[in-house]
């Protein structure tokens, strides 16, 4: 949940990941429940929602007109944070009305650090 720029713990939604079993299963890393906004730069270029989020992608509420292969860059613009997480190269994994799934490919080494931290914070929320 977000209010005012702050992540607010919900302890049923932070203790798992995605349920949807079909692309769960296809993930390497768990994701965890989470809402805030992100900017997604190339072609297309816009703003987004993330909702769901683990080391390897995450999912966004958007009105990106996007489609299945696209690559761009991704800012995540995590609570607490005064500068986005980016995320050089991502791609559109599906896509759905105003949802779309986005694996990321790469990402510098201290970008990599500050998810994994972000996502750590998520791990331990505690109701």
């Amino acid at each position: 949940m977000h209010s005012r720029g702050r992540l607010i713990p919900d302890a049923r939604l932070r203790q798992r990941p995605s349920e949807d079993t079909t692309v769960t299963e296809q993930r390497q890393h768990v994701r965890y429940q989470v809402e805030f906004p992100a900017i997604f730069a190339g072609a297309p270029s816009g703003v987004g929602i993330v909702y769901n989020l683990g080391m390897g992608g995450c999912k966004v509420v958007s009105d990106l007109p996007v489609k299945t292969g696209i690559r761009f860059t991704v800012h995540l613009q995590t609570p607490e944070q005064p500068i986005a997480i980016t995320i050089q190269a991502a791609t559109v994994q599906w896509t759905l009305k105003h949802e779309f799934g986005v694996e990321f490919h790469e990402m510098l080494e201290q970008e990599r650090t500050r998810l994994g931290q972000f996502l750590a914070t998520q791990a331990n929320v505690v109701p």
